[in-house]
């Protein structure tokens, strides 16, 4: 009795010590957050201010090679579309996938319809791409098997089109389309979607393709594809819209 009573007042003890280290990590990580969100406020308006004559400029271009729009206006439209692809969240990660995509067709619709389905396709490949290369990680560590690296490639290809699928409405930021010569359309596209909502798409696919398929356990898998390894290992580069 007298032993549980020491080990209860010891473990009070070292609580009460560790508490104000763990005061001063919280607070040390909510400065550090206050100051990614001014820095991202101050990208943002500095972006702004740039991207507005950067764009009267890269529309002109455009709309001398033919290029229209049925929305807001092209300057207005990359000004969204750059926006979007340098925005960050608070923790410094992409906030937003954005992929661009143009295809010909013989109508506007159709070539809108084949431009979306692809651009949603290109986005759960960019996830895919960064799965595949976690895999790869963990192997050239030793931490998983070939075996099992080579599963994980293989479920990762099965996955895109279902990720693609799931990922349910997508924000438009960038439609434009000409007319061709031989009166085909050629449809430009850019979309965007949450970067976080994305991963946490792919993440619960891949699961549900893997399980029973490796010779990890479900601890293992659920920690190599966990959503902070899936959210720092994201580097998706920015497309170039306008030379």
């Amino acid at each position: 009795m007298k032993l549980r009573r020491i080990a209860v007042a010891s473990l009070v003890i070292g609580f009460t010590f560790n508490m104000p280290m763990y005061a001063q990590q919280t607070k040390q990580e909510q400065k550090e957050q206050k100051e990614q969100v001014k820095q991202q406020k101050d990208v943002k308006n500095d972006l702004y201010k740039k991207s507005g004559k950067d764009a009267e400029k890269a529309a002109k271009k455009l709309i001398k090679e033919g290029w229209k729009t049925m929305g807001l206006p092209i300057a207005k439209q990359l000004e969204e579309l750059w926006m979007k692809q340098y925005e960050k969240d608070a923790s410094g990660y992409p906030r937003y996938i954005v992929v661009a995509n143009q295809t010909v067709a013989n109508t506007f619709s159709a070539g809108q319809m084949l431009a979306e389905n692809v651009a949603k396709v290109r986005i759960a490949g960019e996830i895919g791409t960064s799965i595949a290369s976690l895999a790869s990680v963990d192997l050239a560590n030793g931490q998983i098997s070939q075996k099992d690296a080579a599963s994980i490639t293989n479920a990762v290809e099965n996955t895109k089109l279902v990720v693609s699928q799931k990922l349910g409405r997508t924000v438009k930021v960038l439609e434009l389309y000409r007319n061709l010569p031989n009166n085909n359309v050629e449809v430009w596209l850019a979309l965007s979607y949450d970067t976080k909502t994305a991963m946490s798409v792919a993440r619960q696919a891949l699961l549900e393709e893997l399980k029973g398929k490796l010779e990890m356990n479900n601890e293992q898998l659920e920690k190599m594809i966990g959503m902070d390894r899936l959210m720092d290992n994201c580097k998706i580069a920015p497309d170039e819209i306008v030379k």
